[in-house]
């Protein structure tokens, strides 16, 4: 009976975790372009119609997703991640590692035989998109380091003479990295015929962060209303070296709060290590007893979300 409540009082946890996740991304989302459509409120009439385009192909998008379920969604986090991976091989990865915490489990005898296959699955799970987050993060890093030369060097194209896709093609000759690559697929995609709103569409969607969703929304707004685009990406690259500037300064004057929140989130896992080498029967009730399995659950529970909250207020969007 006790088991019982605890995997029920664990799949409980589970969804209403993920429903909070899901909130706050959507919330995230809503924020993002509700900042768009102000910036833009100039040309209100020519914002809402590239964003409904925007939104369109974005929906389009979700629909493939949805069709396809657990696939898609490998493939949108593989992409995002920047690894060429079929989601077969991300599949094994995921169970190579539910097996190798199932092993530890079992070796260690800590956790019940019932909880032990569900909670390998999951953990393999959460290392896998952790993983993928690192590696998104440090894509989108590098991509948003080199995106202000890029566009400097896309304007002067510009101002020389060249087309679009002629300048988008000096710009994959001269950029480096991330942005070297996502602006030789742009160029291949305009030389294929692609209007320019949609490749930068795609770039958005492959890279995933908010500056290059902005320049897609910016240029696409140039594109509508007419103007000097070359005069645009300058600005955008001096606005962008100006945000990269002031993510730097938040970065340094929360770096206190950020280390803080590390010690106080690590004290309970290190205490827990030193009470069990110091007497590993102190410990054993909270993984045996079913009345110390609801309080381990309860436990580490609340102390993931103290964790989560505090590394959401000490993290500082520019």
């Amino acid at each position: 009976m006790a088991l019982a409540l605890l995997m029920l009082l664990t799949f409980v946890a589970t969804m209403a975790s993920g429903m909070v996740v899901l909130m706050l991304v959507d919330r995230s989302r809503r924020v993002r372009r509700a900042r768009l459509v102000r910036q833009g409120s100039g040309h209100r009439a020519a914002t809402q119609q590239v964003l409904q385009k925007l939104e369109k192909a974005r929906s389009g998008d979700a629909l493939r997703q949805r069709r396809t379920g657990l696939v898609a969604l490998l493939e949108d986090r593989l992409r995002l991640a920047g690894l060429d991976l079929w989601p077969g091989a991300a599949l094994a990865l995921i169970a190579l590692l539910a097996g190798v915490f199932l092993a530890l489990a079992w070796l260690s005898g800590l956790v019940p035989p019932l909880l032990a296959a569900p909670a390998a699955l999951m953990m393999g799970w959460m290392m896998f998109n952790i993983l993928l987050d690192g590696l998104r993060a440090r894509r989108i890093r590098q991509f948003n380091d080199a995106l202000p030369d890029a566009l400097n060097i896309f304007s002067r194209g510009l101002r020389s003479g060249q087309t679009v896709p002629g300048a988008l093609g000096v710009v994959a000759q001269h950029a480096r990295g991330v942005t070297r690559e996502e602006f030789a697929h742009c160029h291949d995609e305009l030389k294929g015929g692609v209007a320019l709103i949609d490749a930068l569409s795609a770039l958005s969607r492959r890279i995933g962060s908010p500056e290059a969703h902005f320049i897609t929304v910016a240029t696409a707004l140039q594109t509508e209303t007419g103007g000097n685009l070359a005069e645009t990406l300058d600005n955008l690259a001096e606005l962008l070296r100006e945000r990269r500037k002031l993510r730097k300064k938040a970065a340094a004057l929360s770096a206190e709060t950020r280390v803080s929140a590390f010690i106080l989130s690590s004290l309970p896992f290190v205490i827990a290590a030193i009470l069990f080498l110091m007497n590993p029967g102190y410990l054993i009730p909270l993984a045996v007893d079913p009345r110390g399995q609801i309080m381990t659950a309860a436990g580490v529970l609340c102390l993931g979300l103290g964790i989560y909250s505090m590394y959401k207020l000490a993290r500082i969007e520019a």
